[in-house]
């Protein structure tokens, strides 16, 4: 997120002296050398209080670039009822509960898969060999090239980058729903094509992702 590209009116020496109500007030007229200050003023400790909870340092900074983008978003209506550290680390603790909750899902989402797929192929009498998961990767490739453009470019920033639903918006400039609606489409066309059976070995075996 590139929002610092006019030349501040005053230098960053006076700005670093100013009080957090002051760079607020400031921050709430479009300043972009306020908004600099408060970010490097709090990034730091945000960002540890993050990743000591995530365990993860690339999704801390994640989860920190998040509520600094949101504040420089709702600038012009933002409100500081209270301590802006505080509020800065309150702020914290939603993203990182948000995350963990959503990872917890995801994980229940991939243990019931890769079960359903374990009894499906024990019903049959079969399980999937090497040679299956090629031949199911080839069909991948296969249906993901016929993807419309835009709507390959979504599937892949989603299932490749890991990017969430939010962060494609932004960088493709459309709304959460067209990127919702992309996904849901792509993957419409992939149970379609692959099958229910082929569709749960697709997203049990992650693998079967890395080369797209």
């Amino acid at each position: 997120m590139t929002i610092f590209n006019r030349t501040p009116l005053v230098n960053n020496t006076q700005y670093s002296n100013y009080s957090d109500a002051e760079l607020i007030s400031l921050l709430q007229t479009g300043d972009e050398l306020a908004f600099s200050i408060i970010y490097i003023r709090y990034w730091e400790k945000l960002y540890y209080s993050a990743v000591k909870k995530l365990r993860d340092e690339a999704e801390a900074q994640e989860c920190v670039q998040e509520i600094f983008y949101a504040l420089w978003k709702n600038k012009e209506h933002f409100q500081l009822r209270e301590n802006l550290e505080n509020y800065l680390a309150v702020a914290v603790k939603f993203q990182v509960i948000q995350r963990i909750a959503k990872s917890k899902r995801r994980n229940l989402v991939e243990q019931a898969l890769t079960r359903d797929a374990e009894e499906q192929a024990d019903a049959s009498g079969s399980h999937w060999s090497q040679y299956d998961l090629e031949i199911l990767q080839a069909r991948l490739s296969k249906v993901i090239d016929t993807l419309p453009k835009k709507c390959k470019l979504v599937f892949k920033m989603s299932r490749d980058e890991h990017y969430t639903n939010k962060k494609i918006a932004e960088e493709l400039e459309i709304s959460e729903k067209a990127v919702e609606k992309h996904i849901t489409h792509a993957l419409k066309l992939l149970r379609t094509d692959l099958g229910t059976k082929g569709f749960i070995m697709l997203l049990a075996n992650q693998c079967l992702w890395a080369s797209y």
